[in-house]
């Protein structure tokens, strides 16, 4: 009787080579899902960044509004942020988050056709946009986590660093494109083409989204939404490693990121160059951070995770602190362009880390603490403005600097969890 024949085994996979491979700087780009994911990012920051340059120019051309009616609507926005975060982290975690954020991306974009409506018909007042602003910050407060969750979902854990950097660099090209295409559409057709283009943006963005696999929650059982984010900030609280990360997101947000706001000043006030110079410190920031991007996504597969996040912090910190005093715009333009590449490898190691590091029983939960973070800057730029007024916008800005160095510096030394990661 003849041997039954065993069945032929498979070929091993060979490990994929070049750019795409593990470790190197397109490796998350061999996920379908994440590229689709990435085109969907685009396409709503480039939507974001329109929107932006508008709403700044209805808000202060248009109505004739002042420097207080600017910062309401950013307080709007932030408020939503932190107060609704954590529902959306707790809804990320509980439902499908694929058909959540096409349903976010949508009411968005009706958010954005409104307003272009309400602009092209000469019907727009100040409080309609304090409202669109409010909802609008409500909607990114719920889709912000899940947009996070979604860059883990979508690649191995290995790749997410630099699926991570990826995201990012996507983002920050966007930021130098963006504000360029709604200064041509507002000299084109008026303010309300930057809403117009918004309104489009978030529609591909949402088509791209439903292309994604269906996601797969992580909560379960009954726990409602209050004891939901009670035992996620206990969590953090107790790990003394998320502890640190969190922190670490937190910081910069209160301390370094409201210099931004402030950027006009400094181009009139102190560099005396007006709304060119003013155009030049930004694209430097943005530049700046393309290059940090860049820089992550080539050593993704690096160690040393929290130490180098740590130390890219710090001199995050130390570049903007030299950026206050000088009086040379080149020199300006250059010291910023130094700080956006270090907060650019800074943010990506921090959001990383943040899915990396967290139990997957509370993943969900600890990234709406990263989305919270975003709506705390406009409240410190509030304080950071009122300081500004009585002693001026160098020294102030140096000081909240020496303070955001001294706080980090003091972590770099007194935490062993980040040294170990």
């Amino acid at each position: 009787m003849a041997a039954r024949a065993l069945p032929a085994t498979e070929p091993p996979v060979k490990e994929r080579r070049g750019l795409t491979a593990p470790g190197r700087s397109l490796a998350a780009m061999r996920h379908r899902d994440f590229r689709v994911l990435l085109l969907s990012t685009m396409a709503l920051q480039i939507g974001s960044w329109v929107q932006t340059i508008g709403q700044g120019w209805l808000v202060k051309e248009d109505l004739h509004g002042s420097a207080t009616d600017l910062a309401t609507v950013a307080l709007l926005r932030g408020a939503s942020l932190v107060l609704l975060s954590p529902f959306g982290g707790y809804l990320a975690g509980r439902f499908e988050r694929r058909k959540q954020l096409v349903g976010y991306t949508v009411g968005s974009a009706c958010i954005a056709t409104l307003l272009a409506v309400l602009v092209a018909t000469g019907r727009i007042e100040i409080w309609m946009v304090y409202g669109t602003a409010l909802v609008a910050g409500a909607l990114d407060a719920l889709a912000g986590p899940i947009r996070s969750l979604l860059v883990f979902d979508t690649v191995e854990p290995r790749d997410l660093t630099n699926a991570v950097a990826l995201n990012n660099l996507a983002g920050n090209s966007m930021r130098v494109i963006g504000p360029a295409i709604g200064g041509a559409l507002i000299g084109a057709v008026g303010t309300q083409g930057t809403f117009q283009m918004q309104a489009a943006c978030l529609v591909v963005a949402a088509i791209l989204t439903w292309k994604l696999a269906p996601s797969h929650p992580e909560l379960s059982g009954r726990e409602g939404v209050f004891s939901s984010m009670v035992s996620g900030m206990a969590y953090v609280w107790r790990d003394r490693r998320m502890l640190v990360i969190v922190a670490m997101a937190i910081l910069p947000s209160v301390l370094v990121y409201p210099y931004v706001t402030f950027l006009p000043v400094f181009a009139k006030d102190v560099l005396h160059s007006g709304a060119t110079g003013y155009g030049y410190l930004a694209a430097a920031v943005g530049l700046g951070s393309l290059l940090g991007g860049a820089v992550v996504a080539s050593t993704s597969g690096s160690a040393r995770m929290g130490q180098r996040m740590l130390w890219t912090c710090l001199l995050y910190c130390v570049s903007v602190a030299g950026f206050s005093f000088m009086g040379n715009l080149l020199l300006a333009v250059g010291a910023l362009a130094v700080a956006g590449i270090f907060h650019s490898i800074y943010s990506a190691l921090n959001g990383a880390m943040m899915q990396i590091k967290a139990d997957p029983e509370y993943r969900s939960r600890v990234v709406s603490l990263q989305t919270m973070t975003w709506g705390l800057t406009p409240f410190a730029g509030l304080l950071m403005g009122a300081m500004i007024d009585h002693w001026g916008a160098p020294h102030v800005v140096f000081g909240w600097m020496a303070v955001a160095a001294a706080a980090t510096l003091l972590i770099i030394v007194t935490s062993r969890e980040m040294r170990r990661v």
